[in-house]
């Protein structure tokens, strides 16, 4: 773990985030009814008579390939020794209620992901001299004090970059990125790090010369866009360690549709169908922005089975369809966690001009 807390912060880094990640959360939330189960493979999913899938597995179990989404009849083929545990969300949904109450002790804007993963913008707070590398500390100290679980935490001073670096010590780690370490921790970064760079993305990326963050550069940006359209872009921006500032609620309005789907959904080619007449729909909707507003962003949004709910967004001057699927694809590959899904939502966010002869800035 890093240990010297964030020191000045240079313009354009005046935020301070941490991202809170639970280490195999539903198995070890299990195992604390089970303590004699810890050193075996474990994990926690539907069974294979009922075509299950697998939602969480331990360390020990991924040991042996077992990881989230795998059918768990192929989990057993991996691991005949498998130990595996009905999912139940009434036990995890209260433990998430005990984190945000420790989250709360640092700062009431706090954003769950899912039910194991939660963003803190602590900007501006005071404790321990308002250093967020200490208050991540304490906060992982408290969770297992009190939890007794375990946490990865990573510290930025952008959301998405806290994120990954809760990835990078993990399990039971912690990883901070102060401001001055930005660019230099981008530039060695794989790319697949990057939120919205799903396999087809990263495909064009890797034909583009660009595994690496530090391979994006400006002369890039022509090729990002007329092969990636507006998506391309939002890689770059983020490749540079630019996250977009939020805007006044009152400048910016969402326009959306959503379906709960008849039947919960187990394929993403059945989810991309649904998305698609979404799309179609909320095209339709498009006459209701009048001239003093432009799009801004294109968001997604997945309620899986047990309610809980994700949603993934990116900058935009227009619906993308490209966008819009590889919004979905992220949030298939990395929130649903075997969950089916129940309901898809598909909506633009809307900024009002700030006066009647301003024009809409496309990217170069």
């Amino acid at each position: 773990m890093q240990d010297a807390a964030l020191k000045e912060i240079p313009d354009g880094y005046q935020k301070k985030f941490i991202h809170i990640d639970m280490d195999s959360f539903f198995v070890s939330v299990e195992l604390l009814d089970a303590p004699h189960l810890r050193s075996c493979p474990v994990a926690v999913g539907g069974t294979a008579a009922e075509r299950g899938v697998i939602s969480t597995a331990n360390y020990i179990a991924r040991q042996y390939g077992v990881k989230s989404g795998i059918a768990t009849a192929t989990a057993y083929r991996l691991c005949p020794e498998l130990v595996l545990l009905p999912v139940r969300f009434e036990a995890y949904e209260a433990v998430t209620r005990k984190l945000d109450s420790i989250f709360r002790r640092y700062t009431d804007k706090i954003e769950f992901l899912s039910l194991d993963e939660a963003s803190l913008d602590v900007s501006g707070q005071t404790q321990f001299n308002g250093s967020a590398t200490y208050m991540a500390a304490h906060i992982r100290k408290a969770i297992e004090q009190e939890l007794h679980l375990t946490a990865s935490a990573g510290v930025a001073p952008l959301k998405y970059l806290a994120k990954i670096a809760s990835e990078v010590n993990k399990p039971d780690g912690m990883f901070v990125i102060r401001p001055p370490e930005v660019k230099e921790f981008l530039a060695e970064l794989d790319i697949r790090k990057i939120p919205g760079v799903g396999p087809k993305t990263y495909s064009v990326l890797e034909n583009l010369g660009c595994s690496r963050c530090g391979d994006v550069t400006e002369d890039k940006i022509p090729s990002l866009m007329r092969n990636l359209g507006v998506h391309g872009f939002y890689v770059w921006e983020r490749c540079q360690g630019v996250e977009e500032k939020e805007e006044k609620e009152s400048d910016v309005k969402s326009l959306g549709v959503e379906k709960t789907l008849p039947i919960d959904c187990n394929d993403f080619p059945s989810c991309s169908k649904e998305l698609f007449d979404l799309l179609k729909n909320l095209e339709n909707r498009l006459p209701e922005i009048n001239d003093n507003s432009f799009i801004v962003k294109n968001l997604v949004k997945l309620k899986f089975s047990d309610f809980s709910t994700s949603s993934a967004e990116a900058p935009a001057t227009r619906i993308c369809q490209d966008t819009v699927i590889s919004l979905c694809r992220t949030l298939w590959d990395t929130k649903r966690k075997g969950r089916p899904v129940r309901l898809i939502g598909l909506s633009i966010k809307v900024k009002r001009k700030a006066n009647d002869s301003q024009q809409m800035e496309l990217p170069w």
